[in-house]
């Protein structure tokens, strides 16, 4: 992995920043910039490759690390993370060193395949996703939408593949959070 490539540790305790560079620094060469805060992060937050965020920045930002969730690690010194599709790149207090590596190489893995952001949701999508948001099951989208069950099916895999979020939870959560409900 080339130099140019970097990751944005955005309100991290000190020690956790510490720990997780060094783990980082064994698995490849990647540079990090380090942020107090978010205001003081998003002026250069085009440039950077990967995020390491706490939780509590994460919760606040969703908007923006929702969508990059893929190359955001959220690191914090609890374990209350139970939602794979919403936060998949998680560190907790009790997470040990094999899945510190584990998890570390998952994000350098995003980084260097290139991981795209997702692409935008065309006018259709986004109002088949209001309809997920709303607990609509597929019969009642297609009846509302005058759509087949073949058509909103096809709609929901690529709302899935576009935002990289599977379940119907986490893509109410999506919708609420980008204005779309």
């Amino acid at each position: 992995m080339s130099q140019d490539k970097c990751i944005a540790f955005i309100g991290l305790h000190v020690l956790m920043a510490l720990g997780l560079k060094n783990e980082i620094r064994k698995c490849g060469e990647v540079r990090v910039e380090t942020f107090r805060s978010y205001q003081d992060f998003l002026p250069l937050a085009e440039r950077m490759d990967a995020y390491a965020v706490s939780s509590g920045i994460f919760i606040r930002h969703l908007d923006f690390f929702l969508p990059r969730k893929m190359k955001t690690l959220v690191v914090d010194n609890i374990d209350e993370y139970d939602s794979g599709d919403i936060i998949p790149l998680s560190i907790g207090a009790s997470t040990d060193e094999a899945d510190v590596e584990s998890i570390v190489g998952k994000l350098l893995s995003a980084i260097s395949d290139k991981v795209d952001l997702p692409g935008e949701l065309s006018a259709r999508e986004k109002d088949v996703l209001r309809l997920i948001a709303g607990g609509k099951i597929n019969k009642e989208i297609a009846d509302e939408l005058c759509i087949s069950i073949n058509t909103v099916i096809t709609h929901r895999k690529n709302i899935s593949t576009k935002l990289g979020i599977k379940s119907a939870s986490g893509l109410s959560l999506y919708a609420m959070m980008n204005g779309l409900i």
